[in-house]
């Protein structure tokens, strides 16, 4: 971009390492090197030029150079040696950068000359003693050395000053040393090897020299930090510290950190000119400012950050220095370059500006590895991992995720690196990641809400953390669920629309007045061409009982009349009037194919398996099934009934539909209500019960016919379920319009001059037979029961004749078989009762009689004469036609006590 070049030393499929040797075996170290080449690759910071004006002449103090790993201690350490060591160009590079940067004053830096300058990298541990650093590398070293040796009883354990002074006036000295904390914190000090305490006073005399004789000793060392005891005497001496803070000023240090680094990576990145930068970046800046909301007053300044920072953007650099690098165990610059090196080699010439966006989790050449081998952390690792995982959950969830979520890679690669921020830090708000995906051409902020939404959603270790999204080793229940709801391929087997169809029959059919009187069936997804073999057996129509069938469609049929009446032909071979189909609203989509609903069936499945893992999911189970059973709810607004079938042409067939008000357990309630009151018409029931009375027709037969489709094109009377048909079938009863043949043994009609209401009370709890039993009761014009209306008054018996016993001597004529004799008729002729009494009243008696029947029935039917407990009733006789010894003994224990009783029968003889 911008013909933009990195350096050469970057430019290969493996990056050279950063870290800066002052030396090393193959003599590529940076004081091995010529100062032009390395001054080339240097930029000249505060910290630096600092540091080459204190080595330069007329100072007279140590320089301490402090600083962890990777902040380019060595680096400046090696442009020191170089600034003494080759003067002249060093004073090249100063007048170069004097110009560059229009500052006088930095070739006004005095230079020292003529001095030897040894440096030496000490964590390499190539001198056990630093006087023995001293004697190897000065010229006047091996002299001194055999002089200390030379001394016999009186030589120390350490060299003297004088010694050391003796060798630096044959020639004056710069000594570097670097990593100087590191070796010293790895010296012993025991007893016998007391080298640590020898150290510890030989550098105290270095730093003596280096005060008192600035002239024959420039002393530099390097340390992590100023609290360790190798520091301590070299502070007493109140040393030049340069410790990476530019002065303390901290818009500075950033200034010179981030010139540092492009220019340690680029070899031509201050030739780019200002202006192209600024066009190029223009419509990321301006999408920055936009949505991070920086103020007016600040965005001249922040559009120069941009500038300088390119081609990175200076979020992305101060996310990297003051966040991640601080949150892992990264060396800083060090790490910085390659991290920055490798993003650029392989997103520089995709995208205008760099940013979080760039780091592909995808691509581990992108800067992931450098980082993560910067990092050195395993629980970054691991949610680099999850991240991925991530990744793959949207693509599978997402069916079209390349339109749905086309900043896919680009999202989670931002949110990931955002996440491994330190505390609070961690994480993103959405506008942040909007600005890190935003290139050229700014990103639709709606599309862009619903393409976050769309993988949040669909991945499982993204949290919600206030207004800041953030990812997480452990998973987030809620998104993991919804992730799992929405990769259909874990829902290959159907157990989701198994799941979906539960809940539908749970919403219509769950409460417990329902389940008796209804039978909710949701039929399949294929339910126009399969829709019985996906169901229980028990909701297959063979297993059918006598409940009302309620068939849930997952559609909206087309051509209704059509569609229902070929499904009805093909898939119900009876009882095809019964069926109540529920329709959904207008408009809906298949249930089986509504993603919403499919998704919430799965949550709610899926939160209930996994709810023994954890609490949680036990609350988003009722959360999801409530969402769940709330939808089904408001699904279905109407339903179906057969109005007139044809089943040669199904075409011809036509359907009432009708709406619903309610909703829920409400809804079976509701069809019952508008077939009875808007589509039962009692005008065709009563025509069709009489023409079947005309015919003396089985109520079982009339039942059945009643639950198929009338024939000939005739309207079909509304099926209100067999009870209602029997009360309605009583009620032309009690109306006196039909009467009823009790399987031969009573007929239930109307006693003259009894109104309806009185009827109906008496006569409904008769026809408690159902299913077969009703094929033995018969529905009759009332003309055709027999004239004596029960049984024949009966006569005064001679004797007793074989063939029954009777209580009360009555041995009449047996009553004819089904009779209900009819109030009015003629008293009966008869002695004493069993009861007692003569017979003789002062009012008027009305003869009752009953053909033989159950106890109970005898009670019920005493209540129907209304006899009541303070009834008066004379001339009772009881007829028994058989009974064994026992049973009459039982009879008559249950006989109440007061009263007289007179027996007669006929005993079988032996």
């Amino acid at each position: 971009m911008l013909n933009l070049t990195l350096r050469e030393e970057f430019r290969g499929n493996r990056l050279k390492g950063t870290a800066i040797e002052l030396s090393n075996d193959k003599n590529t170290g940076a004081t091995q090197m010529a100062a032009e080449a390395f001054l080339q690759i240097t930029y000249p910071t505060r910290d630096l030029l600092k540091g080459i004006e204190a080595v330069g002449p007329n100072q007279g103090r140590p320089v301490v150079v402090i600083g962890e790993r990777g902040l380019g201690k060595s680096h400046l350490m090696a442009v020191l040696y170089h600034a003494v060591n080759d003067a002249a160009s060093t004073r090249v590079w100063l007048n170069h950068w004097a110009a560059t940067l229009g500052d006088p004053q930095i070739a006004k830096i005095a230079l020292r000359d003529g001095m030897q300058v040894i440096g030496e990298s000490l964590h390499r541990q190539r001198c056990k003693f630093l006087w023995d650093l001293l004697f190897d590398h000065h010229p006047h070293g091996a002299y001194i050395e055999g002089k200390w040796a030379g001394m016999g009883a009186a030589k120390t354990d350490i060299p003297s000053d004088q010694l050391i002074l003796e060798l630096l006036q044959h020639r004056p000295t710069m000594l570097l040393l670097d990593e100087f904390q590191t070796w010293y914190d790895g010296l012993t000090n025991s007893k016998q090897h007391p080298w640590k305490n020898w150290a510890f006073t030989f550098i105290q005399i270095l730093s003596e020299i280096a005060k008192e004789h600035p002239d024959l000793l420039v002393l530099v060392i390097s340390v992590r930090n100023g609290g360790g005891d190798a520091y301590q005497q070299v502070h007493r001496v109140n040393p030049v510290v340069i410790d990476f803070q530019a002065g303390g000023d901290a818009e500075r240090i950033q200034q010179d950190r981030r010139r540092m680094l492009l220019h340690r990576l680029f070899d031509n990145r201050r030739q780019i000119a200002a202006a192209s930068i600024e066009s190029l970046v223009a419509g990321h800046v301006a999408e920055s400012f936009r949505l991070l909301e920086v103020p007016p007053s600040e965005q001249e300044r922040k559009r120069r950050e941009f500038t300088e920072s390119w081609p990175y953007a200076p979020h992305l650099l101060r996310l990297l220095e003051e966040q991640v690098l601080v949150a892992t165990d990264a060396q800083e610059t060090r790490d910085m370059i390659r991290i920055l090196a490798n993003l650029y080699k392989t997103r520089g010439a995709a995208a205008p500006v760099l940013t979080a966006a760039d780091f592909r989790l995808d691509d581990d050449a992108s800067g992931i590895a450098a980082l993560l081998d910067s990092v050195s952390n395993e629980r970054h690792r691991a949610l680099r991992t999850k991240a991925r995982q991530n990744i793959i959950a949207v693509t599978e969830a997402v069916a079209d995720h390349a339109r749905r979520a086309p900043h896919l890679q680009e999202l989670v690669s931002a949110l990931w690196l955002r996440s491994i921020a330190v505390g609070n830090l961690a994480g993103a708000e959405g506008a942040t990641l909007q600005a890190d995906i935003t290139r050229s051409q700014a990103i639709d902020d709606n599309a862009f809400q619903v393409e976050l939404a769309t993988i949040v959603e669909n991945s499982f270790n993204i949290h919600q953390d206030g207004l800041r999204l953030v990812f997480r080793e452990e998973e987030n229940p809620r998104a993991k669920l919804r992730a799992c709801a929405r990769n259909d391929k874990l829902f290959a087997d159907g157990s989701d629309q198994a799941q979906l169809a539960r809940q539908i029959r749970y919403v219509i059919g769950s409460a417990d007045e329902v389940a008796k009187t209804f039978r909710v069936i949701a039929l399949p997804k294929a339910w126009q061409t399969d829709p019985w073999s996906a169901l229980d057996e028990a909701e297959r129509p063979e297993r059918w009982d006598e409940r009302l069938p309620i068939l849930v469609l997952p559609e909206e049929p087309d051509h209704l009349g059509l569609r229902l009446g070929r499904w009805l032909r093909d898939h119900l071979q009876k009882r095809r009037n019964t069926v109540r189909f529920l329709l959904p609203c207008s408009g809906s989509t298949n249930a089986f194919q509504d993603r919403d609903l499919l998704i919430l069936a799965r949550a709610e499945m899926k939160a209930q398996e996994w709810s023994g893992q954890n609490p949680e999911y036990k609350k988003l189970h009722s959360e999801f099934q409530a969402a769940l059973r709330d939808k089904l709810k408001k699904r279905f607004d109407r339903f179906a009934v057969l109005q007139r079938w044809n089943f040669a042409d199904p075409g011809q067939c036509t359907f009432s539909v009708e709406s619903l008000k309610k909703q829920g357990a409400q809804i079976p309630e509701g069809i019952e209500e508008a077939l009875t009151n808007d589509l039962f018409v009692p005008e065709d029931f009563e025509d069709l019960v009489l023409q079947a009375a005309s015919e003396n027709a089985a109520l079982g037969k009339l039942l059945r016919e009643l639950q198929e489709p009338r024939p000939a094109g005739q309207d079909c009377i509304a099926w209100l379920g067999e009870t209602t048909m029997k009360e309605r079938i009583l009620r032309l009863c009690a109306k006196g319009k039909v009467a009823i043949n009790l399987r031969g043994m009573e007929y239930l009609q109307t006693h003259p001059g009894e109104d309806e209401d009185t009827a109906w009370r008496r006569l409904r709890p008769k026809l408690s037979l159902t299913g077969r039993h009703l094929d033995d009761v018969f529905v009759m014009l009332p003309s055709a029961v027999p004239a004596t209306g029960g049984s024949t008054p009966p006569a005064p018996a001679p004797a007793p004749t074989s063939g029954g016993g009777s209580f009360g001597g009555d041995g009449g004529t047996p009553p004819v078989p089904g009779g209900d004799m009819f109030p009015g008729a003629p008293p009966a002729p008869t002695p004493e009762g069993i009861f007692g009494g003569d017979g003789s009243t002062a009012r008027p008696r009305i003869p009752l009689s009953n053909p033989a029947t159950s106890p109970l029935n005898l009670i019920g039917k005493i209540e129907g004469w209304g006899i009541g407990p303070a009834t008066k009733v004379a001339q009772v006789s009881i007829k028994i036609s058989t009974a064994t010894g026992a049973q009459l003994k039982e009879l008559l224990k249950k006989l109440p006590e007061g009263m007289t009783f007179e027996l007669n029968l006929e005993k079988e003889d032996d």
